[in-house]
């Protein structure tokens, strides 16, 4: 198992009503490049993939699972982490040759426009939408 696999398993074997829910590491978006802001992106989906795959093989729940869905378009690249009505979207938004990183979720604080403080955010991100979408695994997760 991976450190973050890992680190899933302990946060959905907690007592629920004692659950350490992580805090997701954000930053004020701000204007970057055009190829600054779609590395980041790209970046981000790619880890995001990975990271959803590792969760649904750690998750007990066969019904309730982490699902992952693009969007594009014109002026926009987002994707949707989505765990029974949680969702977190991630998007980047093109204005002429500047970007600005996004990241839209009702399970996060705060009010100001925000993007994820970089890859190493995801991991807490997706611990976050597990535990306040209310999954618990009953038993250990056991990976060879």
């Amino acid at each position: 198992m991976t450190f973050f696999m890992q680190h899933l398993a302990e946060a959905l074997g907690e007592d629920p009503d004692q659950l350490d829910i992580p805090e997701v590491a954000l930053r004020p978006s701000r204007p970057v490049s055009r190829g600054t802001g779609t590395d980041r992106q790209i970046e981000l989906r790619s880890l995001a993939e990975q990271l959803v795959c590792e969760a649904n093989a750690i998750i007990q729940d066969r019904v309730n699972r982490l699902t992952l869905d693009d969007e594009y378009g014109r002026e926009e690249l987002a994707f949707t982490i989505t765990c029974k009505d949680h969702t977190a979207r991630v998007s980047t938004r093109y204005d002429g040759d500047m970007t600005y990183g996004q990241i839209t979720s009702s399970d996060l604080p705060g009010t100001e426009v925000h993007e994820l403080d970089g890859p190493e955010a995801l991991p807490n991100l997706i611990i976050r939408l597990c535990l306040v979408a209310g999954l618990h695994n009953e038993q250990s997760a056991h990976l060879i």
